[in-house]
């Protein structure tokens, strides 16, 4: 309950506007500095649908946004809900890992041996500061590349064969 709250009250401010500072500054608050890298005050496992959105909204998103923003303003300086969950994110009701999401090949092969040169930034990014942050903010210890990223590509769906349909012979009624 008190997620949801918190949840309300951020929605609010975030709606509210910026006002100025008492000391006539008019710079944006950190997120970070705000509401720090502290987990839920239930377990992620225990929340509730809609506790669970008002924390990814109110705590969650900002925090993220900040963090890879700051990583990279240009690419990231819009980042929204999308970015994590993917464009597919209502259609699978916010399930995790998304589909849609960059491959992680598994540790020790050659396609992680590839992206580990090709990203070198981004990984080096991802495990130092997104994958401990996001376990933090999650309170899930041993947070993995796998809590966001699929490791394998995902298994389409055969699809069903149409049940062969009988053909009656066209004979002439006569």
């Amino acid at each position: 309950m008190k997620t949801v709250a918190l949840g309300l009250v951020l929605l609010a401010m975030a709606c509210a506007g910026s006002k100025p500072a008492t000391s006539g500054s008019r710079g944006k608050v950190s997120a970070m500095d705000a509401m720090g890298l502290t987990p839920p005050d239930s377990p992620w496992e225990q929340m509730s649908v809609a506790d669970r959105e008002f924390y990814m909204i109110g705590k969650v998103n900002p925090i993220m946004q900040e963090l890879f923003a700051g990583h990279d303003a240009e690419e990231y300086g819009d980042f929204d809900c999308v970015d994590c969950h993917g464009e597919e994110m209502r259609e699978i009701d916010f399930k995790m890992p998304a589909p849609s999401m960059y491959i992680v090949p598994p540790e020790g092969t050659p396609g992680h041996r590839g992206m580990l040169s090709t990203f070198p930034e981004a990984v080096a990014f991802m495990e130092e500061v997104v994958t401990p942050g996001m376990g933090k903010l999650l309170g899930i210890e041993n947070y993995t590349c796998a809590g966001c990223h699929p490791s394998e590509a995902p298994k389409k769906k055969k699809p069903k064969k149409a049940a062969a349909k009988k053909r009656k012979s066209a004979k002439p009624k006569g």
